[in-house]
């Protein structure tokens, strides 16, 4: 079998027009037989919803953060590399760390199919877990958020991508490992600069996503400071960032697979720390991290093993 059969469908399939992002956290004193139950019925409401519009592509991506599977799986192997999100801070620049033990991503072209979803998981793990935050994203003009550039340019496709984000070998071959962060726009700041101060701030022009040259572009660009090189290879991850939001309050849910999870960590902090220099990734300037969160996403089998 090809590794991208073992994964979750919605771990390896671009981003969708409408996705919903849904956080909880484990109650106390669960049974696993509660476990087994909840877990079971995360194929029934794919398969349920699903059948309501088969043209809509519906999947649910689930996660599980260390904590999480401690308490879940205790006697099950504990996925190598799966450990908390660390907390980072330099400067003004801070990315938090916060409560999260099962994530589900929903994803498919219609916004009533995944908050039905959604609702229908809340209620079946309602018995062991209280969700915490529910966020719908939507697909924005070409693939754009909402400081107005594209998002995921970058993203690898093919056998590329399967490599860049799936375990290889293992007990978990298949699975993949998720950081999630929310962040706000601080739009009116953003609003301020010049076109020309936003392109060297992302590293691409504004109106046509075409990568700025490298003898031009700035040291603290956002695709200069989040991309990772180990032994002369680009590290790649899959973005599955999906805006989300009002004309209020918005922003951007970073949704990043690899499989690699220490890579994940090497590439934020190399965003947020200043070098030798003074540079840091520019962008976060104007942006807030509101969640962080770690998760491993075992491959389909383990679910339908689990689910019984």
């Amino acid at each position: 079998m090809n590794l991208y059969e073992l994964a979750q469908p919605g771990v390896i399939t671009n981003p969708a027009s409408h996705v919903e992002y849904l956080t909880m956290v484990l109650k106390e004193n669960i049974n696993q037989a509660s476990v087994t139950k909840a877990i079971s019925e995360i194929t029934n409401v794919q398969k349920s919803v699903s059948q309501k519009d088969n043209t809509c592509n519906l999947s649910i991506t689930t996660g599980f953060s260390a904590n999480g599977w401690q308490i879940l799986f205790p006697n099950i192997e504990f996925p190598e590399g799966l450990k908390p999100f660390e907390e980072m801070k330099d400067g003004n620049r801070y990315f938090p760390a916060t409560a999260g033990d099962i994530f589900f991503m929903i994803k498919s072209s219609r916004l009533d199919l995944n908050y039905q979803a959604a609702k229908y998981l809340v209620k079946f793990f309602s018995g062991i877990a209280v969700a915490t935050e529910d966020i719908q994203g939507f697909k924005y003009l070409d693939d754009r958020d909402l400081i107005d550039f594209v998002d995921g340019t970058e993203n690898p496709v093919g056998e590329l991508r399967y490599k860049s984000i799936l375990v290889a070998d293992g007990t978990y071959k298949g699975g993949s490992f998720l950081t999630i962060q929310k962040y706000i726009d601080k739009q009116t700041m953003w609003d301020a600069l010049s076109v020309e101060e936003q392109e060297n701030t992302i590293g691409r022009t504004k109106m046509d996503d075409i990568e700025i040259d490298e003898d031009k572009k700035k040291p603290y660009a956002h695709n200069v400071k989040a991309k990772l090189t180990v032994n002369d290879e680009e590290i790649k991850m899959l973005r599955q960032n999906r805006p989300f939001g009002n004309a209020l309050e918005h922003g951007t849910m970073f949704v990043g697979f690899i499989a690699n999870p220490e890579h994940m960590v090497a590439s934020l902090k190399q965003m947020i720390t200043a070098d030798e220099n003074g540079n840091y990734d520019h962008l976060l300037d104007f942006v807030t991290a509101t969640t962080g969160t770690n998760y491993f996403v075992p491959p389909q089998s383990f679910l339908d093993n689990v689910g019984g």
